[in-house]
């Protein structure tokens, strides 16, 4: 795919196997540099407040689907071993992200969901404006999903003790690994499942996005996440795209997705990243001692 860019005449008289061979090794580990340095400096922080622990659900379900999805359809090796240890580097990260935890956090605490009937059943005009206002309210609702503010059906995903996150991705690994090795020769279950992984890995940086925008602040945010998601799409993308030549296109849309989504948390950064220097500078005046009450 690079010789459509650039014509071969033009390349470094560098061996192609030792290139391709580097790009392997580049896009197996990229999950330690992504998300290693996440985990590191929290646990360097002691805290995780400003990390959105939703992230490691999205990453350990989409790889474990993706790692059944080779036994389906194979794909290239690199990718398998990525997906292996994206898996061991999430389960780390979790780990950490649930030990830093505030003590005080409780699932009690978060606010209810809005109900989403009364949304459907207000009187609305037919037409166009009918159908656009019926698509907004059912989008409102599903990107609740997706806000660590609001308390989730089950409390998903926001269980106070440790062992239950443990307990779902046993069961989320067990039942598809269970439907993998009895539709394995099925078109359509292939389908399924590379579809659901890609899916839910393109949603992964939603619920940072709105945890920021709720926030309206990157006091706590850890800086090394954005940089290394945006590094981990730069390279992902050059590998997709000049690495191999073995592909899906659904791959490329994904990641394409993924990205746009990332660099909606960087322009979100660098709103809130001024917004918070301008509050730093603002003055600060002491105020004069009142009179004793007589």
């Amino acid at each position: 795919m690079l010789s459509a860019v650039i014509p071969q005449q033009y390349w470094p008289d560098i061996d192609p196997a030792l290139l391709r061979a580097i790009a392997n090794v580049a896009i197996s580990l990229t999950p330690l540099y992504t998300y290693g340095t996440a985990c590191y400096s929290i646990h360097r922080r002691r805290s995780s407040a400003g990390f959105s622990i939703d992230i490691c659900a999205t990453m350990l379900m989409a790889s474990i689907l993706r790692i059944l999805y080779y036994f389906v359809t194979p794909f290239e090796p690199s990718l398998l071993r990525q997906a292996l240890v994206m898996t061991l580097v999430q389960c780390a990260l979790l780990r950490v992200s649930l030990h830093h935890r505030p003590a005080t956090y409780s699932p009690d605490g978060l606010a209810a969901r809005p109900p989403l009937a009364p949304n459907l059943a207000a009187p609305r005009l037919s037409g166009p404006r009918f159908y656009l206002d019926m698509a907004r309210a059912l989008g409102a609702h599903a990107l609740r999903l997706f806000d660590v503010h609001f308390r989730r059906p089950g409390c998903f995903w926001q269980w106070r003790e440790e062992a239950p996150y443990w307990r779902f991705l046993a069961v989320f690994s067990a039942v598809f690994a269970v439907l993998t090795g009895l539709f394995r020769s099925s078109p359509w279950y292939g389908a399924f499942i590379g579809t659901l992984g890609l899916f839910i890995e393109a949603l992964l940086p939603l619920p940072q996005i709105l945890m920021l925008q709720r926030l309206g602040t990157v006091e706590n945010f850890k800086v090394i996440l954005l940089v290394s998601w945006l590094g981990g799409d730069c390279l992902k993308l050059s590998y997709l795209f000049f690495g191999t030549d073995n592909v899906s296109s659904i791959f490329v849309a994904a990641a394409l997705f993924q990205m746009g989504l990332d660099l909606i948390i960087l322009a979100q950064y660098l709103h809130f990243w001024a917004a918070d220097r301008r509050r730093a500078s603002l003055p600060m005046y002491e105020m004069e001692a009142l009179p004793p009450v007589s």
